[in-house]
């Protein structure tokens, strides 16, 4: 018996893009774009300064070492694996979502602006929304999903996920970006990718299993899921201790405990976002053969 209703495919990954794109957008709103949000990162941004050096050391060298030529030698290395599988055309589309995730995360950084909303030092209110860095480990992650047979995308996931994870939480202790960021990279990488299996959908290159394993996406399932509703619960928590956030500029000493909480806060609430989005991407995936012929009725 067909597991999915033939043509769901296309509505299926329509409806996430749209969403996606849309949490983008939201993200860019409530926390840039208003003086709550702004005052709220600005706290966080504090906070990270009162790490101790040895740790925002560990965070600036392990993102010097995501250089352009690591990206470029992840998008080979993905793509080798759609090529290795004899699925060319898995493999211009998997590099597609990857390079036009960071250009198009690029392309933002340039066109949206931070506003002067609460005060601050002026080398806060660069653009940096969204974070290429989280952009290039959530997309290399993604694509790495797409391209492994079905009966491993779970695993990968799993993997992807904890390795995105530990970038967004770098780049979040080096002081070089705010949670508005790391949520804005990670579903823009998710709005590229569905639009790319919406196209596949379209001419006919994804169809549904006739029968699933559930196995190893159950396994993922409880336990990248429970830890995002961890991350998820705890960083809510705190986000509700720090409130009311006042929109006044927050000097870099001495510092409140309420700066380090809103740091812990933006640690969690990032790590939870990047595990919605690649537990939602295993999700929209899992019922569905990408570019492969579809299997046989099981007998008996």
């Amino acid at each position: 018996m067909t597991a999915v209703e033939p043509g769901a495919e296309t509505r299926r990954f329509g409806w996430a893009a749209i969403a996606s794109a849309s949490a983008v957008l939201v993200a860019y709103v409530v926390l840039v774009l208003t003086p709550f949000g702004q005052a709220y990162e600005n706290q966080a941004l504090v906070g990270a300064r009162e790490e101790s050096q040895e740790l925002r050391a560990e965070s600036l060298s392990g993102l010097d070492e995501l250089t352009a030529l690591s990206f470029a030698l992840a998008i080979v290395a993905v793509v080798a694996i759609a090529l290795l599988r004899r699925k060319p055309l898995l493999a211009a589309a998997t590099a597609g979502i990857m390079v036009i995730s960071v250009v198009a995360a690029e392309a933002l950084q340039r066109l949206l602006a931070r506003p002067e909303l609460v005060e601050a030092p002026a080398y806060w209110l660069s653009n940096s929304y969204p974070s290429g860095h989280v952009c290039v480990a959530v997309a290399v992650g993604i694509g790495a999903v797409v391209v492994v047979p079905h009966t491993l995308r779970a695993l990968v996931a799993m993997g992807a996920a904890l390795y995105a994870m530990a970038i967004a939480l770098a780049v979040v202790t080096a002081g070089w970006h705010r949670l508005s960021d790391v949520v804005g990279a990670a579903a823009l990488v998710l709005a590229v990718a569905c639009i790319a299996l919406y196209l596949l959908a379209l001419g006919g290159h994804i169809r549904p299993f006739r029968q699933l394993r559930r196995i190893g996406f159950t396994a993922v399932a409880l336990v990248l899921g429970g830890a995002t509703l961890i991350f998820a619960g705890v960083g809510l928590m705190g986000w509700l201790e720090l409130l009311p956030i006042p929109a006044e500029p927050i000097l870099p000493s001495p510092p409140p405990l309420e700066l380090r909480l809103a740091f812990t806060t933006t640690l969690v609430l990032g790590a939870a976002a990047i595990g919605l989005v690649f537990l939602s991407f295993l999700w929209l995936v899992r019922p569905y053969a990408i570019d492969e012929p579809v299997e046989p009725p099981a007998r008996g």
